[in-house]
């Protein structure tokens, strides 16, 4: 149903939510089958793991958002994950991510490469302070804001509608990323926030939860 709104994109949470790998195929099968438009399938994956990330990839994920991810050197482990030789280290096995590919294994491992976005999740101090060079990861699409953990981090209840120092926090994330010429998303509990988040200039911002929405 959510596929079919008009979305750009639909983000699977295996992180903080309760799918596995079965419902994870699912989530991405109804966005790929989407009539019309079909929003992109962006997944934020478990943890920063080379198993987490290939069965994001593999089950057919357009995009990738990490968390936590805190220093320059787990944004390159990230990076070379999502990457097949020699750009990374990703390996292949994407039968139903490739599923209706006509060309050869090779061209599409290139295609991948080229394709598949990777977003780090800003949600520390230690990330925030060293954001400038995180950002100038070679092959990082952007980063994604979470506003709730990040609030936490700089000594503030959690929030999904930044104010104060969080807020400045994260306009200065968003400066910094499109300096570097990198996407920049953030996510949002309500519709209200987002709209407000989407005139600052994001890229990207997720405009809340299926289970929000539901209530």
């Amino acid at each position: 149903v959510i596929a079919r709104q008009g979305f750009d994109a639909v983000v699977v949470d295996q992180q903080h939510g309760t799918g596995e790998v079965v419902p994870l195929l699912q989530a991405i099968d109804a966005a790929r089958d989407a009539a019309g438009n079909a929003p992109l399938a962006v997944v934020r994956i478990e943890e920063l793991s080379d198993g987490a990330i290939a069965k994001a990839l593999d089950a057919g994920a357009a995009a990738l958002i990490c968390p936590m991810i805190n220093s320059v050197e787990e944004c390159e482990a990230f990076v070379r994950a999502t990457k097949f030789p020699p750009a990374g280290h990703r390996s292949y096995g994407p039968h139903r991510a490739a599923l209706g590919w006509e060309g050869s294994r090779g061209d599409w491992t290139r295609a991948s490469n080229a394709c598949v976005q990777s977003f780090a999740m800003l949600e520390t101090r230690g990330a925030l302070e060293d954001l400038d060079a995180i950002l100038s990861v070679d092959g990082l699409s952007g980063i994604f804001i979470g506003p709730n953990d990040l609030g936490l981090a700089l000594g503030h209840d959690p929030t999904d509608s930044p104010e104060g120092e969080v807020l400045e926090a994260v306009r200065h994330a968003l400066r910094l990323a499109h300096a570097h010429g990198r996407q920049a998303a953030i996510f949002c509990a309500d519709p209200a926030t987002a709209r407000r988040m989407a005139d600052e200039g994001f890229d990207l911002v997720v405009a809340g939860i299926d289970l929000g929405w539901a209530a």
